[in-house]
């Protein structure tokens, strides 16, 4: 199994460093372009929702990310320093009347391509917990 983590400061600016750490696990496990694409799509939505949601946009709490390979599935975490929420919830965003609100499509996004395996809170924080299989 190889794994690797990574704490970022909560900016919004900072994903172009947990973008880089995602290329470069990305290519230690030679996944193919187009899965790579949607692992960062995905990671990328989990991590704003993380800073908006999860931190209210304070940069002195961080976001960590963490990748674990094994067997031909791909496990991601994306933890924040909030209380959480609940995923049965959250508004459709294809339904009428939330279509053209600006926002609520991130984990919608997230579930079309990545299992959405679990969301956990303690009191460090919350952590969203994805599964792929990698192609």
């Amino acid at each position: 199994m190889k794994r690797a983590d990574i704490i970022l400061p909560g900016l919004y600016s900072e994903y172009r460093v947990l973008q880089g750490f995602i290329e470069s696990f990305a290519a230690s496990e030679r996944y193919s372009v187009g899965f790579v694409e949607e692992l960062q799509l995905t990671i990328k939505e989990a991590f704003v929702n993380a800073i908006r949601h999860g931190n209210r946009e304070r940069s002195d709490m961080a976001v960590s990310c963490g990748l674990s390979a094994a067997d031909n599935i791909l496990l991601a975490s994306v933890r924040d320093c909030g209380k959480g929420f609940n995923l049965d919830e959250l508004p459709n965003p294809v339904d009428t009347e939330n279509r053209f609100k600006l926002s609520g499509r991130g984990l919608y996004i997230i579930k079309s391509i990545a299992e959405i395996i679990g969301l956990e809170s303690d009191q460090d924080g919350s952590v969203l917990r994805l599964r792929y299989i990698p192609y």
